[in-house]
């Protein structure tokens, strides 16, 4: 019997220090971290096998981590619900390949968290950034006859974080629920910086919902390109523009809330079509709709516009709220972009509540093309600019002007759902950022 005894504490003993073990794979023990065993991986790692991170431990990023090859050695990073990975420095990122893929599968009640290694006195910009790299078309190359060619356009994403663009607008780069990137952002050179999530060509194929970044020092999310769509998207206090596309994104968005924080913020929106070559096809064109949008405020040191429009892009935006921004709610910038917005761009049921709603760039010599406060009040359907929105935060209160209307777009692929509200939220009881977000500054 005590033979028995002992052979059982042995193996439980065996069992909880393998568990405790670290992959010596790709990782490495390095003590306790945010209060469980971290495994640091190894530096600049290139990951050629399927890996899976597990709650039970921390994971430390050590410079860049690349999962897969650019279209070789394709890989798989699967994160279980609950599992922090965490960034020491600017040049700590997570970057997925072109042909590998992420699944980061959260929950409600356990989110995957991305942060700094810090516990406490965190600040934007303490690591680098996630990053996807897809298949999806892009924008910019040119063939001989002049016209684009939509099916060998590539680039390479900021930072040295990998290729992307192709010609298959419906490639997945995996999964992300539930997952929160906080503190991140590094600048690494001028006009070199890494936002919270990059999505680089990436495909409709994959799928993203429930996502966050908070207290990002560059960008909160940027779309490079490509056809993926996003829901349920919170955009928290990020330094510089909150959402941003450029290269020709086709993607489908829905409930994105924005809320800048009133120390540091620049754009809700900017978007680009692409700056040098500003009628590259295709065209930025996403479809957005259900967007609650706050700003700085007036009075705040720092701020931008609300939704910028420039470069060429067009956009369809659909059922939003526009408040609080410093500059405007709505600017539009660039003469392509004025000549592409007669045909192609929409706003239906876009409520703006800003000290100036809309600016007015006559100096630019665009009055000619149309007016824009006319083309936004009359010749759109249900936009107003409102005194009193009835807000909480970005919760609608009773008698808000927010619940009278409200209409998802046409939309043939059942992406969008229905609604009868404007805005990204209805009301406290469907408040979908609960139970899994953050609002900690530090």
């Amino acid at each position: 019997m005590v033979k028995l005894i002992s052979s059982l504490l042995l193996f439980l003993a065996f069992g909880l220090n393998a568990q405790a073990e670290c992959d010596p794979s790709f990782s490495t023990s390095v003590g306790e971290v945010h209060g469980k065993e971290g495994c640091q991986f190894n530096k600049n790692l290139y990951v050629n096998s399927e890996i899976t991170l597990t709650k039970d431990k921390v994971w430390l990023l050590k410079g860049g981590v690349f999962i897969g090859g650019d279209n070789k050695d394709s890989s798989t990073i699967t994160i279980e619900p609950g599992t922090k990975i965490v960034g020491e420095r600017g040049d700590d990122f997570l970057s997925i390949s072109r042909g590998s893929k992420i699944f980061a599968k959260g929950t409600k009640n356990e989110p995957i968290i991305f942060t700094s290694a810090k516990e406490t006195n965190r600040k934007r910009g303490e690591w680098g950034g996630l990053i996807l790299n897809g298949n999806a078309p892009i924008n910019g190359c040119l063939i001989e006859d002049g016209k684009a060619d939509q099916g060998s356009c590539t680039d390479t994403g900021e930072g040295q974080t990998g290729n992307y663009g192709g010609n298959n607008p419906e490639d997945s780069s995996g999964v992300l629920e539930y997952v929160r990137v906080e503190f991140a952002g590094f600048e690494i050179s001028t006009d070199n910086e890494l936002n919270g999530i990059s999505f680089y060509g990436v495909g409709s194929g994959t799928t993203v919902n429930h996502i966050q970044v908070h207290m990002n020092a560059d960008d909160g999310v940027e779309f490079y390109g490509g056809t993926v769509n996003v829901k349920n998207v919170l955009l928290t206090g990020i330094r510089d523009d909150s959402l941003d596309w450029t290269y020709g994104w086709v993607g489908k968005a829905q409930f994105v809330i924005i809320h800048q924080y009133d120390d540091e913020g620049n754009n809700g929106i900017e978007a680009d079509n692409r700056e040098s070559k500003m009628n590259s096809i295709p065209r930025s064109n996403p479809i957005l709709s259900n967007l609650t949008m706050i700003g700085t405020s007036a009075e705040g040191p720092k701020g931008g516009e609300g939704i910028l429009l420039r470069h060429g892009t067009a956009a369809e935006i659909y059922n939003t709220v526009v408040t609080g921004f410093k500059k405007s709610c709505f600017d539009m910038d660039s003469k392509e972009t004025f000549e592409v917005a007669g045909n192609n761009t929409v706003m239906e049921n876009v409520y703006l509540s800003c000290d100036k709603n809309i600016k007015i760039n006559d100096e630019d010599g665009f009055s000619d093309l149309f007016n824009l406060d006319t083309w936004f009040l009359e010749e759109q359907f249900g936009n107003k600019m409102v005194a009193d929105l009835k807000m909480n935060k970005w919760v609608p209160q009773a008698g808000s002007p927010l619940l009278e209307n409200g209409e998802a777009p046409i939309d043939t692929e059942l992406f969008f759902d229905e609604v009868d509200f404007i805005g990204a939220v209805r009301d406290a009881d469907s408040d979908w950022t609960q139970g899994w977000t953050t609002d900690a500054r530090n």
